[in-house]
């Protein structure tokens, strides 16, 4: 049998936004985009090794600063910063199987802040049906004196006596700051998944949590009452 290795770091064509009209990056600058204040970062691989290996790996980020643009998930709201990375890697059929990925978005708008970082990580070792996938998927937006940045990442393995997934996911700061984070944790027979899901919200001013917010928009006893 005659072993091979495939390795396959992907990319897709990534729009740069200015002013002055979008502008399609040459192949060396389609992993990192950035434009003013508002930035986005990423980096995908699949390495296999095996008699017949199958790998694949795609990234697409999208930055825009000083433009109005709506985008997704927004598409009713207009947003003067605006970032974006997507990026999926997998490998399969092969004795060791390896899929990773990296991303870093910002953003820096009228919340003066946000940020994120996040890194994936899924191997498979032991045996020639191994398989491993990661996928990240992140946006940030600035909307009046509010930025924010969210996502997911996942990692998954399977199909092989030793296996790994990690999920990393960071966070930033800036004017008044809140995070919200859950990393669900899924271990099926013979397989393994890890997930981080992640919101990080900068205000220019103060962020009142959802109770503050009922007692300062709700109706009180009173009117209730004469109603």
């Amino acid at each position: 049998m005659i072993a091979a290795a495939a390795v396959l770091s992907g990319c897709e064509e990534a729009e740069f936004q200015r002013s002055g009209g979008p502008t399609v990056l040459t192949e060396t600058q389609m992993d990192r985009v950035s434009a003013g204040t508002a930035a986005a970062v990423s980096s995908v691989q699949a390495f296999a090794v095996g008699a017949a290996p199958q790998t694949s790996a795609s990234t697409s980020t999208l930055a825009n600063a000083g433009t109005p643009m709506t985008a997704q998930p927004f598409l009713q709201q207009s947003s003067l910063n605006y970032a974006s990375v997507q990026g999926t890697a997998s490998a399969a059929n092969g004795s060791l199987t390896d899929a990773n990925g990296s991303t870093q978005i910002g953003v820096n708008g009228g919340g003066g802040g946000a940020s994120i970082e996040a890194a994936t990580v899924s191997m498979a070792a032991g045996s020639t049906s191994s398989q491993t996938q990661i996928n990240m998927q992140f946006y940030g937006v600035s909307i009046g004196h509010v930025d924010l940045v969210f996502g997911t990442a996942t990692a998954a393995a399977c199909c092989a006596p030793t296996l790994e997934a990690q999920v990393t996911a960071e966070g930033s700061g800036g004017g008044y700051l809140r995070e919200y984070k859950a990393s669900p944790i899924t271990d099926n027979p013979g397989q393994v998944q890890s997930r981080v899901d992640i919101s990080i919200i900068s205000s220019a001013l103060p962020i009142l949590d959802t109770g503050q917010a009922s007692v300062l928009v709700g109706p009180t006893l009173s009117q209730i009452s004469n109603q």
